[in-house]
């Protein structure tokens, strides 16, 4: 090969191996980049080795179920969202303004690291310990969600979550409801199904599955890895053993929590996971019944997938907790982008759940 006969050449001429090394490493480096960009845009299952079987017996939601129109809400129409500060990146000001869009009547919160100690320390003492000893941020936003909606009730969404069209059925027909994240992602990754995801999640106050969420906080703190310490593993095990503890109870059972299938609020795979799915895949006759099935729906389906009809919200997949992208806009007050938001405060000292601050 010619770049083997440039090598010797050079060799030949008394340069040195290091250089070489360097020069083979960054052309390596440069094609596994290439490739991973073009498996992350494209997917680039066609070209494997896959069986093809009738959608039916893929993963996927075959018909969406039915919502009532009217009636009482089970759960308040207020959206919580976090942060760290009032001051909001750019970036997610577009898919704030969705929810505004889509749902004028409801009230939106911010919590902020401040605002989340108040209601902790005044509600919650007996967490505010666990709270502060999360050494991650993503741990901290993770836990408060749990205690907000236990407080307040209402649906909290990531700021990376799009609304589509009004959730405002959902809040009729269920108490409380998650999402399951797409369907390959924890087959493909984990070789099990129905992972809970917990960027998107709609409760009633002092609903008692928010309540266990909450509680077991301090049983896993001490878990190393943040998706079993507060995130989705997490999520998913507390919901399991509430499930286990009441496998009979009827959907209009004010205690019920419904997980719902991902088309519904995350009809998207994430991006970031598209060469490793690729790689899994490749490695077709080796996995197991269900990691092949996931194998079967992405060859069919694609990784880049329009949401259907009937999906209510889109997640972009931003991982702000690992993301060092650094962006040329500045960050936006809340305020700014909606002037009604409100911020908690201290009742014992305020008396209030308070709005702008002048």
């Amino acid at each position: 090969m010619a770049w083997k006969r440039l090598i010797m050449k050079t060799i030949a001429r008394g340069e040195s191996a290091p250089t070489i090394m360097s020069g083979i490493v960054l052309l390596v480096a440069l094609h596994c980049l290439i490739k991973f960009e073009q498996i992350k845009d494209n997917g680039a299952f066609q070209d494997l080795d896959i069986p093809i079987l009738r959608e039916q017996d893929l993963y996927g939601l075959k018909y969406p179920e039915k919502f009532p129109d009217q009636g009482p809400d089970k759960i308040p129409k207020i959206l919580h969202q976090t942060w760290k500060n009032k001051e909001i990146p750019s970036k997610f000001m577009k898919w704030i303004k969705t929810w505004l869009v889509n749902h004028p009547d409801w009230e939106y919160m911010l919590w902020t690291d401040e605002s989340a100690r108040n209601l902790i320390q005044e509600k919650y003492p007996h967490l505010l310990d666990t709270f502060n000893g999360y050494n991650e941020g993503i741990r901290r936003a993770d836990s408060l969600r749990y205690i907000i909606l236990h407080e307040f009730g209402g649906v909290y969404a990531d700021m990376d979550m799009e609304s589509l069209k009004p959730i405002d059925p959902w809040l009729k027909k269920y108490p409380c409801f998650v999402s399951q994240e797409p369907y390959e992602h924890p087959v493909l990754d984990s070789n099990f199904e129905n992972l809970a995801i917990n960027a998107l999640i709609g409760c009633r106050p002092k609903h008692p599955f928010m309540k266990n969420m909450m509680e077991n906080l301090p049983r896993f703190k001490h878990m190393w890895n943040v998706l079993d310490s507060t995130g989705p593993h997490f999520m998913t095990l507390v919901l399991n053993d509430y499930m286990q503890l009441n496998p009979n109870m009827a959907a209009s059972n004010e205690n019920f929590t419904y997980l719902a299938p991902p088309e519904y609020f995350f009809p998207t795979v994430d991006p970031a996971k598209h060469f490793w799915f690729r790689h899994q895949c490749g490695k077709f006759y080796k996995l197991s019944k269900i990691q092949q099935k996931a194998c079967m729906t992405l060859k069919v389906k694609g990784v880049k997938r329009k949401p259907p009809p009937w999906s209510y919200t889109k997640h972009h997949w931003e991982h702000t907790y690992i993301d060092l992208r650094l962006s040329l806009k500045g960050p936006v007050n809340i305020f700014k982008l909606v002037p009604q938001a409100k911020i908690y405060s201290n009742q014992r000292r305020t008396g209030r759940v308070r709005g702008k601050i002048n």
